[in-house]
């Protein structure tokens, strides 16, 4: 691509990228001053959470809308969802209102996150992805550094000019992408089956029937499962896993996933030929085909954007327990001292650019930034446990270049081991996996601190070393709270700071075996074939067959010589499909009238028609 080109790709995504990444963290820091105006302060927790979950679970949904619909117009509705709900947040007038305004801006979000890596993703050249992987990465980082800042300093205007931020950025941003990137982006995909008079005429869909395409039982069962998992890992490592609304919520959340596995199933046998489907699921498309995950390349990467996702979260949350309990540092203070997480970040992403650049293969960043993801924790756990905050920031910054390794190379590898017309859903997976690793290393992380923190003054009062006043006021609320935590004895105070550093330090340990299975899986990811990228950095610069003209959702075919079977057909002859993962093999009589008739044929197709495949 011309620096032309990436300049006209990087303003047009620019404020989407940041506008998402920095709705995450700038109101990390006034969620209690937030809480606080409404009078529910017990309820500061859900103005995260909220948002989360709905971006969480639409990461997948969007992949379906982006190939369906199109890339720009996918785009546009995620940012318009994501204003309407800023708006809600900006005039809420109660905390329902508030929190209702955070799920729909959610869900915006998880539009806005997908199609910008979708399509940056889009392009066939390694080269392309090596250097847009990197922008993304900076342009998080940014947003993750300036977050806490800003809405500290936001906030202590008034709050709601946390969310009414995102106003203007949210109109200017959709300008941007129209004058910009509207006729740079690929537009709505065709069904992937075709029906077989599709062959030989122009293909076209009514917007009803793109509407039909999307797999509405999919994201119905999916968001009821993500929803139940999710909600019951949240509430496990606060309220305790024994209570009835967790272990209700995981098992109807399991066995509400069951049930999409099941149902995905079903849809690719109706896609692939392998059942007659009925006719109101004729054009109905998986939202995730689960013949995905026979690829072990997929899976090992699925695995390793977990246990970085749990990583990353965990050094955002947790650190920030150690500074403000332990240290004693203010909410602002210790914002700043998480800035050391950047730098490590900005240098993995430079050092995976290189590797890439040099190797032509994501795995190698990919091994590298998993061996020393196990070093760092081990290195920041022991400094937490020796009080060293020098020592805390520096492996802090090891953590952090462990993840920029692997930040873009993880999608970016899965991406070149799969047909292109897989791109959306390999890049809205390793987006889900990277953000349910967050969810899941909370919740495991909540649990560890909490256990080490209870067994510590537990040890500490059956030692007999307080009186029984001191042991009965550690016993009691003096933990609810960092402001009653302030007002204990300087003696019990030095306990506590004790116990929480000690429970910090094993929830960063109890990180390192899902780190250590991680590097195990990568090592024996696949090495890309040369041949493989030198066709698509072929294609990238126009010197393979031209793709399907289209204009206005028509996707325009061509002809082809009455002698010779259609190109698309003529390839599976010659070997193994690997969307099918076998060979298929084309009976002149299929054909009728075959070899005096003349086909005419898409330059590509996405999927074989089962009555033109024997």
């Amino acid at each position: 691509m011309p620096w032309k080109g990436r300049i006209r790709l990087i303003a047009s995504l620019l404020l989407p990228i940041f506008l998402e990444t920095l709705d995450y963290t700038i109101v990390a820091t006034s969620q209690s001053e937030i809480a606080s105006a409404f009078n529910n302060l017990t309820q500061q927790s859900w103005i995260g959470t909220s948002y989360i979950l709905a971006s969480t679970v639409f990461l997948p949904v969007y992949a379906s809308v982006t190939d369906i619909f199109g890339r720009h117009w996918a785009l546009q509705q995620a940012l318009l969802i994501f204003l309407v709900g800023s708006a809600i947040c900006t005039g809420a007038q109660n905390m329902p209102m508030l929190l209702t305004g955070r799920g729909i801006a959610g869900v915006g979000a998880a539009g806005m996150v997908t199609v910008t890596r979708i399509i940056f993703s889009d392009s066939t050249s390694l080269e392309d992805n090596n250097w847009q992987s990197a922008v993304m990465t900076v342009l998080y980082a940014i947003g993750y550094v300036c977050g806490p800042l800003i809405g500290g300093a936001l906030s202590s205007i008034n709050w709601r000019w946390i969310f009414a931020i995102n106003l203007p950025g949210a109109v200017v941003g959709s300008l941007l992408v129209f004058l910009l990137l509207r006729s740079q982006v690929k537009p709505a995909q065709p069904p992937r089956r075709l029906p077989s008079d599709a062959l030989s005429t122009p293909y076209k869909e009514s917007f009803l029937e793109k509407i039909n395409r999307v797999d509405w039982l999919g994201v119905v069962l999916f968001t009821i499962a993500c929803v139940g998992i999710l909600l019951g890992l949240n509430w496990g490592s606060s309220s305790g896993w024994g209570t009835l609304k967790v272990i209700l919520s995981l098992c109807v959340g399991g066995a509400v996933m069951v049930a999409f596995i099941i149902w995905e199933h079903l849809l690719e046998r109706y896609e692939t030929g392998k059942r007659e489907p009925p006719r109101v699921l004729a054009t109905t498309e998986p939202m995730i085909p689960i013949t995905l995950f026979r690829s072990y390349d997929v899976v090992a990467t699925s695995f390793a954007a977990l246990s970085s996702g749990m990583l990353m979260f965990g050094c955002f949350y947790f650190l920030s327990i150690y500074f403000i309990i332990v240290v004693g540092q203010s909410a602002t203070k210790a914002g700043t001292q998480l800035l050391s997480f950047a730098p490590g970040l900005g240098i993995g992403v430079a050092i995976s650019t290189r590797i890439i650049s040099r190797t032509k293969q994501p795995k190698y960043a990919i091994i590298l930034g998993s061996i020393l993801q196990p070093i760092g924790i081990g290195f920041l756990s022991k400094a937490l446990m020796n009080d060293n905050q020098s020592q805390v920031n520096i492996f802090l910054g090891l953590c952090g270049a462990s993840v920029g390794l692997t930040f873009g190379p993880l999608s970016m590898h899965a991406r070149f081991t799969q047909p292109e017309n897989r791109i959306a859903t390999i890049v809205a997976l390793n987006l889900f996996f990277r953000t349910e690793g967050g969810t899941v290393g909370l919740a495991q992380l909540s649990a560890v601190l909490n256990s080490k923190v209870r067994t510590y003054l537990s040890n500490t009062i059956s030692s007999g070393s307080l009186s029984p006043a001191d042991a009965a006021t550690l016993a009691g609320e003096s933990l609810d709270s960092v402001s009653s935590m302030a007002n204990l004895p300087p003696q019990l105070l030095q306990i506590v700071r004790d116990a929480f550093r000690d429970g910090v330090r094993w929830a960063f340990i109890s990180l390192i075996p899902w780190s250590c299975v991680a590097l195990l899986a990568v090592l024996f990811l696949s090495t890309t074939k040369q041949s493989t990228l030198v066709r698509m950095e072929a294609s990238s610069a126009g010197e393979a067959a031209e793709p399907p003209a289209h204009e206005g959702g028509a996707y325009n075919f061509r002809p082809v010589n009455s002698h010779t079977y259609p190109p698309s057909y003529q390839d599976a002859r010659m070997g193994p499909d690997p969307r099918y993962g076998r060979t298929n093999y084309i009976s002149p009589s299929a054909y009728p009238g075959y070899p005096n008739r003349t086909y005419a044929s898409p330059v590509a197709i996405p999927a074989y028609p089962a009555t033109r495949r024997s």
